[in-house]
C-alpha cells in the first residue's frame, strides 16, 4: 500500500513524500513530517518576531475570566498535558495535569480540572526535548509540556517571556 503525505522542508518549500511499507515505517514518515512542519512554522514566526511585536488574539471566554487587567493572550493550545517534576509541597497533589494552555503576555495558564499558572519571572529556561518542551524553573523544579507544534509553541513563549521583559 503506498499513499503521499504533504510535507513541508525546512526551507518552507511543499514536497511530496511517498509512504510504503508497515505501519511504523508510515507512522515514522508522518511524525517526520508533522516536525518538518512544527520547524518550518517556528523558523517563520520567529524571523517575524525579529522584526514585528507577537500579536495578541481574542481570548475565549474560558480565559478571558482569569486574565488580569493588560494581560494579553498571545497562543493557545488545547490538549495540552504537563508533568511536573520535583517534590510536590503536600505529596498529594498530582504531577500530571491536562486542559488548555495559554500562552499570555505575563504567564502560562493551563486550564483544566487543576488550573496551573506559571510566571514567566519562574521560568530559567525552556528546551526542547524530542515532542516535549521542558520548562527549567528557577526553584530547581521543572515541568514537562507536551503540546500540538512544540517548536512553535517554544518560540512563541520565548516571544512573550521577551516582550514581557521590555
Amino acid at each position: 500500500m503506498e499513499r503521499s503525505l504533504g510535507h513541508v522542508a525546512s526551507d518552507g518549500a511543499p514536497r511530496d513524500v511517498r509512504i510504503e511499507g508497515e505501519p511504523a515505517i508510515r507512522d515514522a514518515a508522518e511524525i517526520l513530517a508533522r516536525v518538518a512542519a512544527d520547524e518550518a512554522e517556528a523558523d517563520r514566526a520567529r524571523e517575524g518576531y525579529r522584526t514585528s511585536p507577537i500579536l495578541p488574539i481574542t481570548p475565549d471566554s474560558q480565559i478571558a475570566a482569569v486574565l488580569d487587567p493588560g494581560e494579553l493572550l498571545v497562543a493557545v493550545r488545547p490538549s495540552a498535558l504537563l508533568e511536573r517534576r520535583g517534590p510536590q509541597p503536600d505529596g498529594r497533589a498530582p504531577t500530571g495535569l491536562a486542559g488548555e494552555l495559554y500562552v499570555t503576555s505575563r504567564r502560562l495558564i493551563l486550564l483544566g480540572r487543576m488550573p496551573l499558572v506559571i510566571a514567566y519571572e519562574e521560568i530559567k529556561e525552556v528546551g526542547l526535548a524530542g515532542e516535549r518542551l521542558l520548562l527549567a524553573l528557577r526553584d530547581g523544579k521543572g515541568v514537562w509540556l507536551e503540546a500540538p507544534q512544540p517548536r512553535l509553541l517554544r518560540v512563541e513563549i520565548a516571544a512573550a517571556r521577551a516582550a514581557a521583559r521590555t
